[in-house]
């Protein structure tokens, strides 16, 4: 099995996992905002009648030793939780002109050397 493939009980959603599969917050976030109305309301309303089996399922695995099949789903999930609010708060859009830039956004991750140290 390879990533990418998602558990056989959820092989109805395998055709998502290319576009919406996405493994970390800025790619999600990126894909939020690069896809139209109509594409996430697809998205949307294809996962969202899933989404309590989904999570039923994930809610059985351990994260740290996920497998490759349920790693896909998980990402799945993810996305749609991170993509989900223009549907659920009933926007038109995926952005607003003028709100702010969504490109002006740069995800970092906390260094190394910036994570506090134990007390002696």
């Amino acid at each position: 099995m390879t990533i990418g493939q998602l558990p056989k009980n959820f092989k109805d959603l395998q055709h998502l996992t290319a576009h919406w599969a996405l493994t970390c917050e800025e790619d999600r976030f990126n894909r939020l905002h690069s896809v139209s109305h109509q594409e996430l309301s697809d998205f949307y309303h294809e996962m969202l009648p899933k989404m309590p089996v989904i999570l039923e399922h994930l809610s059985n695995c351990k994260l740290s030793a996920l497998s490759n099949e349920d790693l896909t789903l998980y990402n799945l999930a993810c996305t749609m939780a991170e993509t989900s609010h223009p549907m659920d708060l009933g926007w038109g859009a995926t952005d607003f002109p003028g709100a702010y830039s969504w490109r002006a956004f740069q995800f970092a991750t906390i260094s190394q050397s910036s994570r506090a140290k134990p007390a002696s």
